[in-house]
């Protein structure tokens, strides 16, 4: 895994010109008498205000704190994200408990206004909502959500084995 400072600086580079967005990780050391433990935390920031925060905002994802961390699968995600193909990004299901990839997507110039309809029926995230909001204005108000694609209809059995009675006639296993 690269440094922090390198990956922070390739994620930063998707973000929309103009936008007042930052991504920030830091270890805070915890000294007592018993031991030294490491506090990781990882946040987002809209202007002055913190839209993300790992880990106040994951929850139960977060129980064995600072034990157990997730801080490596988060860089791990955030470098997923930066790999996967333009034209995947609003397809392609990441792995992400974090809610990360909705702030991503919502900031990244890779996704223009063409895809607004899409992007607005893809995010759930109030930090994200809040960042389409500051960046496309009116638009995004405007914007409608592309509706879900239809499931493909389930095809039926085909009649045959599976409409033949079951026999519970224990001679016929012998």
């Amino acid at each position: 895994m690269k440094p922090w400072s390198k990956l922070q600086r390739e994620v930063s580079k998707l973000f929309a010109d103009g936008l007042r967005l930052q991504i920030q990780c830091r270890v805070y050391r915890m000294a007592s008498a018993g031991s030294n433990t490491d506090l990781p935390r990882y946040w987002c920031t809209l202007g002055k205000d913190v839209i993300w925060d790992y880990p106040r905002d994951v929850g139960e994802n977060a129980t064995h704190y600072p034990c157990d961390t997730e801080v490596s699968s988060i860089s791990s995600l955030l470098r997923e994200y930066i790999d996967t193909p333009i034209d995947g990004l609003l397809s392609f299901a990441f792995a992400d408990r974090w809610h990360i990839v909705d702030i991503l997507l919502a900031a990244d110039k890779r996704i223009g206004k063409h895809r607004l309809p899409e992007l607005k029926a893809r995010l759930t995230h109030p930090g994200a909502i809040a960042i389409a909001a500051t960046r496309w204005g009116q638009e995004w108000e405007d914007a409608v959500p592309a509706p879900e694609p239809a499931s493909p209809p389930v095809p039926e059995a085909a009649p045959g084995l599976a409409d033949a009675p079951i026999s519970t006639d224990s001679s016929l296993l012998r």
